[in-house]
């Protein structure tokens, strides 16, 4: 008989990390404790984001905007072209944007069409300067600091939106996500001024004498991604995805970003645009940090802008939750191509996929030797998994595991690590290749249930 097994034993730093391991699906949107829903992948590619916007349960219909970041000119790490089409394609979406209020190679439209050209957009799909002929106010709920969102005119010409993100490092903000995307991105240049000014003026030059208010900054970014997701059928027509990826302390709009300091993270996609820039924050926030490796840029730069006071605003004002649930879609995929393939393992980690076909647990035992950070706080696909196999990855730090097959002993090892367990089917222990017996490396660890003492019997040279 086939049947699920679900690690019980969930640490809370791996909760904030990973989520719960089950198959997304469109309902529901919120989980059983009311929390709003926050998809993670941690592979970065096309069919990644694809499949995360899948996971949301609601299809983009109609006149569909892709709000992206086109990235200024010199700049390198805004989302790319041959990153986003497969998801734009999928929608016939048209990617949108604004001019900035700064000086730079986006505040003309002559000059913003030559980037947009230049950084490969319109090879890929059609693209709106939705403030091309001029601004239009929608209006606010919140009235704290602006009375009105002055947007780029042509969001009229659109039926739903799809705001894509990409999270990282702010200047001014502390941190850019959705949040900010919807708030400033979708502003006209205008609108751009009024937002930070906290409502002062609307003039471009005159803008930047009126930004020592920086919470008014903050809470009219929020008020401003309000009106937006208000102006869609109050939030039923728009969803969320943040790629959380090249994290610099700088944004896309820096001709010059400062290099990441950390690795990629993955893909997280909500209903809930608070709950999506808090999930990913918490992320950074809770980062396994290591030489070369390290967090602390991104910190500082949120903590020093007071960055997660748009939050704290947001969630004030009733735009959503800074409390959610973090579901991994990771697992099935993974299981699927490694059943369909000659493939035995598959290693999903900081946005990396990675296959492998040796048998046996050489793979792991290689990878934890040579190159120990692809199993930290990674997601695993192993078609079967002994105690063998369970004793690497426990070691190895890798936090949810996916397989066709697992041993009790296995299991019970991987979940007091606070490893989480997807099996379809649980046996006393793994034979060997005869069917005759148990299988030899597992037999050699039944003295031990430690998993770093299994480790070093399994990497002596007289190991089976």
């Amino acid at each position: 008989m086939k049947k699920i097994i679900l690690s019980t034993l969930y640490l809370v730093t791996l909760s904030l990390f990973l989520g719960c391991a089950k198959k997304a699906t469109a309902e529901p949107q919120t989980a059983g404790n009311d929390k709003p829903v926050v998809y993670m992948t941690q592979e970065i590619s096309p069919a990644a984001l694809v499949r995360i916007y899948e996971a949301l349960g609601r299809p983009a219909e109609g006149r569909v905007a892709v709000k992206i970041s086109t990235g200024e000119a010199g700049g390198h790490n805004y989302l790319k072209p041959e990153l986003i089409r497969q998801l734009v394609d999928q929608v016939n979406g048209t990617i949108v944007e604004c001019n900035t209020a700064y000086p730079g190679k986006r505040n003309s439209f002559e000059a913003h069409w030559q980037t947009i050209k230049d950084h490969g957009f319109l090879d890929i799909a059609s693209v709106d300067l939705m403030d091309e002929e001029g601004s239009m106010c929608i209006p606010v709920q919140d009235s704290t600091w602006i009375h009105y969102d002055l947007v780029g005119k042509h969001l009229a010409n659109y039926d739903f939106m799809i705001n894509l993100a990409h999270f990282k490092g702010h200047a001014m903000g502390g941190f850019g996500g959705v949040l900010k995307n919807q708030s400033i991105g979708v502003a006209s240049a205008a609108g751009k001024a009024y937002i930070h000014s906290a409502g002062v003026t609307e003039d471009v030059n005159e803008c930047w004498s009126h930004t020592a208010n920086q919470d008014g900054f903050l809470e009219s970014m929020a008020a401003a991604a309000q009106a937006v997701h208000n102006y869609f059928g109050d939030g039923e027509r728009i969803l969320y995805i943040n790629v959380v990826n090249n994290l610099s302390v700088d944004c896309d709009c820096d001709s010059h970003p400062a290099a990441p300091e950390m690795n990629d993270i993955g893909i997280l996609a909500s209903l809930d645009p608070v709950a999506l820039d808090q999930a990913c924050v918490d992320l950074v926030f809770h980062y396994p940090s290591k030489e070369g490796d390290d967090a602390a840029a991104l910190i500082e730069r949120i903590n020093s802008r007071h960055g997660i006071h748009i939050l704290e605003h947001a969630a004030k004002i009733g735009f959503g939750s800074r409390e959610y649930q973090l579901v991994s879609i990771d697992g099935e995929d993974m299981l699927e191509r490694l059943n369909e393939q000659h493939i035995s393992l598959i290693v999903r980690n900081a946005g990396l996929t990675t296959e492998y076909t040796q048998h046996g647990v050489n793979d792991l035992l290689q990878l934890l030797e040579n190159e120990p950070q692809r199993l930290q706080g990674a997601v695993v696909a192993d078609k079967m998994i002994g105690k063998a196999a369970a004793a690497i990855m426990v070691v190895g730090g890798v936090k949810q595991v996916h397989t066709n097959l697992i041993s009790t002993p296995a299991r019970e090892m991987l979940e007091k690590a606070g490893v989480q367990v997807s099996a379809a089917e649980e046996v006393e222990m793994i034979l060997n290749r005869d069917q005759t017996g148990q299988c030899p490396m597992d037999k050699s660890l039944n003295d031990t249930d430690d998993p770093a003492e299994c480790v070093a019997i399994l990497a002596a040279p007289n190991a089976e």
